[in-house]
């Protein structure tokens, strides 16, 4: 039976324009899969209880992991049989790629191409939450939303990690349950980026023996590429034939 199934996106109207193409190609892909589409402006964290928001202001990431968590509830608790959360900044590499099938819950695999202190070049797997897929019969979405709700009420507000409540909390908590993670669905590094801009082969061939599988989607990672003008028509080829 083909599961009922949408898509969710959000993304503020001041977004660079390559992230309005990176929405364009998720949302045509949704399209092609025969997936429903939601795309949510700022009203995305209209979600979110007042206090929450206010203990939280100015810090829109945050607020975002758990806005994503309520609004993917609400989509599985009208009837949705499967929800499929891309950020914003998601590129679609392969546009016929389908997710693997899951039981109940699953999140990107990031494989983190960096350089350690030593400067040797390295990869860093683990979980994300850029993209993550969850069904009806999840008991992971409940935990994470009283989780998270959980950690912010307790926290100092003048001590409030980045990403405390997203990727940093699903690597935490993958150590002990193991989550299910999608590898095709990974996110790019700034040194992965600049090494597909320039066909660094060496840098590539070091990151494909130890990716898991070539990503169909990346999540580029917006808050720390520097530049505002990304050509994504050029790193979806690039990626799609080098990686």
């Amino acid at each position: 039976m083909r599961l009922k199934t949408i898509v969710i996106q959000s993304a503020s109207d001041n977004r660079p324009k390559w992230v309005t193409d990176c929405l364009l190609g998720v949302e045509a892909w949704s399209q092609r899969q025969g997936f429903a589409y939601q795309f949510f402006d700022d009203a995305f964290f209209d979600v979110l209880p007042e206090c929450y928001r206010q203990k939280l202001a100015g810090r829109g990431p945050i607020l975002a992991d758990l806005a994503r968590l309520l609004h993917i509830r609400a989509a599985l608790e009208a009837g949705i049989d499967r929800v499929i959360w891309c950020d914003a900044d998601t590129l679609i590499i392969d546009e016929g790629w389908q997710p693997s099938v899951t039981k109940h819950s699953r999140f990107g695999e990031e494989c983190w191409l960096q350089t350690d202190k030593a400067g040797r070049l390295e990869v860093r797997r683990q979980p994300h939450n850029a993209f993550m897929i969850f069904l009806q019969t999840s008991p992971v979405l409940d935990f994470l939303i009283h989780t998270t709700e959980s950690m912010i009420k307790r926290v100092d507000p003048d001590h409030i990690a980045p990403q405390m409540v997203g990727p940093k909390l699903l690597k935490a908590l993958h150590n002990l349950a193991d989550f299910d993670l999608e590898p095709e669905a990974g996110a790019m590094s700034p040194l992965l980026l600049q090494s597909i801009r320039d066909a660094d082969m060496e840098v590539l061939a070091f990151f494909q023996e130890r990716r898991t599988r070539p990503p169909k989607c990346l999540n580029l990672c917006a808050s720390v590429i520097d530049d505002t003008d990304v050509d994504i028509q050029d790193i979806r080829k690039k990626a799609a034939e080098l990686l």
